[in-house]
C-alpha cells in the first residue's frame, strides 16, 4: 500500500478516540483525544488563512472515554463534537466555540455513536454506559433509554433485518452483541470475548472486533467469517479501497500492522506496517478533491492516507495488483477456491493410494492402522453430578483405539480448543467439560483412530456435536426442597411441545414423556451442576397451559423463558414472578444507592466550600505579597497548602464513592434487564420503560410491583 499523504500531529493520540467532522459545514477536520484531558483538532484548511490555527486544542480537563462527530442539530447544517467522560457528556460547537449542551450521565459514558433511531425523526447522540444505553437530542433531552446485560463497550448502526431502517447494535463486556429495534431486542449473539468495535459494512453486514484479537463479519446476525490473531486488534473501519463498489474490512493492530481483508471471505488483500500501535482508522474527503481517503493514526500521532485504487498508483492508490473488473475478480476467487479443493482431494487420494500400496505389498502385518471400514465413532453427553461437569463420551464401534482427540468449540475451553492424548490409547474416551455460561455450542470433534496401540497409520474422524444450552442442569426424580422463587405464565401449547424443547436444550432427557402426576401434565426436576441448587419446571393440568419455573435464580429463569419462546415461536408473553431472595438483595442495593448519593452530595458541598476558601486565600496571599508582608504571607501559604491537601483527600473520597455508586447502579440496571427477560415482546419493552419511570420518581414500591407483575399498579 502506497500512501497518498503522510504527516505527524506532533502529539500522542489515545486509542479509539479519533473522529473526523466538518465543523464549519465544509472543511473536514481530524479530531483526536490526547493525554491530560485534551482534544486535538487538526484543520489543514486553516493553513492558508492562519498557520497557527492548523492545530487547536480543546481542554476537557477530565479523562476522555469517547469522541464522535455528527450534525446533531439539523438547523445549523454543520457537525458538532461529542465528547464523553467517565461521568458526563459534552456536545461542543467548534465553529462557535460554545457548548451545545453539557449533561451529567450517572451511568458514565463508555462509547458514543451518532445516528438515527427508528421512530425518532431527528438524529441522536447514543451513549453506552454502565449497563445502559441512552440517546440525547441536540438540546440534551433524553429521548431513549434501555438496559443491557453489562457495561457497553461498542455501538454501531446497521440494517441487520433488511427493512430499510438501521438497528442499534450494542456490544457489552459480557461478550454479547444485541440488536435493538427501538427498545426491543431482535437477537442476542454470544461471542468469545469483549466486543471492542463494530462497524456497518455493506447492506445487512457488519464487522466486529474482539479484545483477544478476533475480527470478523456478520451477515443478518449470522456469522459469515472470522479470523483470530495472537495480537490485539485496536480498531476497524470499512472502506472501499479497491473501488469495486463493496467496502473492505480494514483492521489496525497493537503491533502497528494495518490489514485490508475481503468482506466476503476474510482473505488479506494487502497490508502496511507502522512503528507504533494503531490508534484508529477513519475515512473522509480530507484533501477536498472529491475523493474519500482512508486515514490511519498511530498512538504517536503519525498519520497516513490512502486513496482507492482507481485513482492510480501515481496518486497514492492501492498498490496490490487487484483486477481491473469485478467479473475478473469473481472468476479469480472461484479459481482459488477450486484450486484449494483440488489440492485437498489430491492429498487425500495420495494418502489412500500409499496405504493401499503398503497393504498389498506387505500383507496383513504391514496393514497396521488400517481400521475396518465399518468403524464408527459414537458421541454422547452425560452429566456427572459428583464432579459437577458434563462428560463427552467418545467410543468406537469395535476394538479400534482412539490415539488423540481435538475439540474446537466456543465458550467451552480457554483458547476455544481442547486436545487430549489418552494414555494408553483406548476405544472409550471421556472429556470433562464445564461451561461457564448457558450457551448452545457446536463442537467440532477430530478423533485420530488406529487399529491398535502400535498402529503407524491413523484414520481421522470428523464429527460435529451440539452442546445444549442448559447442559449444566442434571435431571433428577425429586428435589429435596422446592425453590422459593418462581415465575409462571400461560402457554397455549401441548405438553409434548414443551417436552421437545427440554430434549433440545437439556441432556439425558428420555424420548418418552412421563405420564401426568399430581395434577400436573408435566413435572421435571433438575439440579444445577454449578451451584447444586434445584430447578423445577411444571405444567398444570387444571389451568390449560400454565407453566411454572421454580428457581431462586431470576437470571436462569429468564434465560429459559427466552429460549422456550424462541423454540415454540411465541412473540408475546406476559408473566408473574416472585423471587424473595433476589428482591431482598435488590432492596439492599437500592438502599446503598440512596446512601452513596447522599454521601456524594455532602462531599460535593464540602469540596465547594474548600474551593471557595482556596480562592479567598489566593487573593489574600496576593495582597500580602504586594504589601511585602512576608510573615502573614507565609501563614496564608501554609493554610493554603493544608486546604489543598484536604481538597485532594476529599476528591479521593468522592472518586471512591463514585466507583461504589457505579457498581450499585450497575446492579440496578442488571436487575431491570433480568426482570425484562421474564417477558417477551411488548411486555418486555414495557417493563424496561416502566422501571425507568419508577426509578426517576423514586417509586420503590412501584418498581418492585413492575418486576413481579410486569405492570405498575401502585397508582403513582
Amino acid at each position: 500500500m502506497i500512501p497518498a499523504f503522510q504527516f505527524s500531529l506532533g502529539h500522542q493520540v489515545l486509542q479509539g478516540l479519533v473522529t473526523v467532522g466538518r465543523y464549519d459545514g465544509k472543511h473536514p477536520c481530524l479530531s483526536a483525544g490526547t493525554t491530560a484531558g485534551k482534544v486535538l483538532i487538526h484543520c489543514p484548511h486553516n493553513r492558508v488563512e492562519n498557520p497557527q490555527n492548523e492545530v487547536m486544542f480543546l481542554n476537557i480537563n477530565r479523562k476522555i472515554t469517547s469522541v464522535a462527530t455528527g450534525a446533531l442539530n439539523p438547523a445549523i447544517q454543520r457537525d458538532v463534537l461529542m465528547v464523553g467522560t467517565q461521568t458526563s457528556l459534552m456536545v461542543y460547537d467548534v465553529e462557535e466555540n460554545a457548548d451545545l449542551f453539557f449533561k451529567e450521565v450517572h451511568d458514565g459514558v463508555n462509547v458514543i455513536a451518532y445516528g438515527q433511531l427508528p421512530a425518532i425523526e431527528q438524529p441522536v447522540c447514543v451513549v453506552g454506559g454502565n449497563c445502559s444505553v441512552q440517546a440525547f437530542d441536540h438540546e440534551g433531552n433524553e429521548i431513549y433509554w434501555t438496559v443491557t446485560g453489562d457495561n457497553v463497550s461498542s455501538l454501531a448502526f446497521c440494517d441487520v433485518d433488511d427493512d430499510g431502517a438501521p438497528e442499534l447494535l450494542c456490544g457489552t463486556e459480557d461478550f454479547e452483541i444485541r440488536a435493538f429495534k427501538q427498545e426491543e431486542v431482535l437477537k442476542e449473539i454470544t461471542e468469545t470475548d469483549v466486543v471492542m468495535r463494530m462497524e456497518a459494512l455493506h447492506k445487512c453486514r457488519f464487522a466486529y472486533a474482539l479484545m483477544h484479537g478476533t475480527v470478523g463479519v456478520y451477515d443478518k446476525l449470522t456469522r459469515a467469517w472470522r479470523v483470530k490473531s495472537k495480537n490485539r486488534v485496536n480498531c476497524i473501519d470499512c472502506f472501499d479501497l479497491d473501488n469495486d463498489g463493496v467496502p473492505e474490512l480494514i483492521a489496525g493492530w497493537e503491533n502497528g500492522k494495518v490489514e485490508v481483508r475481503n468482506e466476503k471471505t476474510g482473505e488479506v488483500m494487502c497490508k502496511d506496517h507502522f512503528q507504533a500501535p494503531i490508534a484508529d482508522l477513519v475515512h473522509a474527503d480530507y484533501r477536498m478533491d472529491g475523493r474519500t481517503t482512508l486515514m490511519c493514526l498511530t498512538t504517536e500521532g503519525d498519520v497516513r492516507g490512502w486513496l482507492p485504487s482507481s485513482a492510480g498508483a501515481e496518486h497514492g492508490g492501492l498498490h496490490a495488483g487487484s483486477s481491473d473488473a469485478a467479473k475478473e475478480a469473481k472468476e479469480n476467487d472461484w479459481w482459488k477456491q477450486l484450486t484449494n479443493q483440488k489440492n485437498e482431494l489430491t492429498q487425500e487420494l495420495s494418502s489412500y493410494q500409499e496405504q493401499l500400496k503398503q497393504y498389498k505389498s506387505g500383507g496383513k502385518e504391514s496393514g497396521q492402522g488400517v481400521i475396518p471400514t465399518d468403524t464408527k465413532l459414537n458421541v454422547s453427553l452425560k452429566s456427572n453430578k459428583a464432579q459437577g461437569t458434563v462428560e463427552l463420551h467418545l467410543m468406537t464401534s469395535n476394538y479400534s483405539v482412539i490415539r488423540a482427540v481435538v475439540i474446537f468449540a466456543e465458550h467451552l475451553f480457554d483458547g476455544e480448543a481442547c486436545m487430549l492424548h489418552p494414555l494408553p490409547p483406548s476405544n472409550n474416551i471421556i472429556v470433562q467439560i464445564s461451561p461457564a455460561k448457558d450457551v448452545q455450542t457446536q463442537m467440532k470433534i477430530r478423533a485420530m483412530t488406529g487399529l491398535s496401540l502400535n498402529s503407524v497409520q491413523y484414520h481421522v474422524f470428523e464429527l460435529n456435536h451440539t452442546m445444549p444450552k442448559f447442559a449444566m442442569y442434571h435431571q433428577v426424580d425429586t428435589v429435596p426442597k422446592l425453590p422459593e422463587g418462581n415465575v409462571y405464565f400461560q402457554l397455549q401449547e401441548r405438553p409434548n411441545r414443551i417436552w421437545s424443547w427440554l430434549q433440545r436444550s437439556f441432556i439425558n432427557i428420555p424420548d418418552q414423556q412421563p405420564p401426568p402426576s399430581g395434577g400436573n401434565q408435566l413435572n421435571v426436576n433438575f439440579i444445577s451442576l454449578r451451584t447444586g441448587e434445584p430447578l423445577c419446571i411444571t405444567m398444570s393440568g387444571e389451568q390449560q397451559g400454565l407453566v411454572t419455573i421454580h428457581s431462586d435464580d431470576i437470571e436462569t429463569a429468564g434465560e429459559m423463558i427466552q429460549d422456550l419462546c424462541s423454540f415454540i415461536q411465541v412473540s408475546e408473553l406476559e408473566s408473574s414472578a416472585n423471587f424473595p431472595a433476589e428482591m431482598e438483595k435488590f432492596q439492599s442495593v437500592l438502599m446503598k444507592v440512596d446512601e452513596y448519593n447522599a454521601v456524594r452530595m455532602k462531599l460535593t458541598a464540602e469540596m465547594a466550600d474548600s474551593a471557595n476558601l482556596v480562592k479567598a486565600l489566593i487573593v489574600k496571599a496576593e495582597d500580602y505579597r504586594m504589601l511585602n508582608e512576608m510573615q502573614p504571607l507565609n501563614k496564608v501559604f501554609s493554610t493554603l497548602q493544608q486546604t489543598n491537601g484536604d481538597l485532594i483527600a476529599e476528591y479521593n473520597k468522592r472518586a471512591n464513592n463514585h466507583q461504589q455508586l457505579l457498581g450499585q447502579l450497575k446492579e440496578v440496571n442488571m436487575m431491570i434487564q433480568k426482570a425484562a427477560k421474564l417477558r417477551v415482546g411488548q411486555a418486555k419493552t414495557r417493563v424496561v420503560a416502566a422501571c425507568r419511570a419508577a426509578i426517576k420518581k423514586n417509586n420503590i414500591h412501584g418498581l418492585f410491583q413492575i418486576i413481579r407483575t410486569g405492570h405498575d399498579t401502585s397508582g403513582n
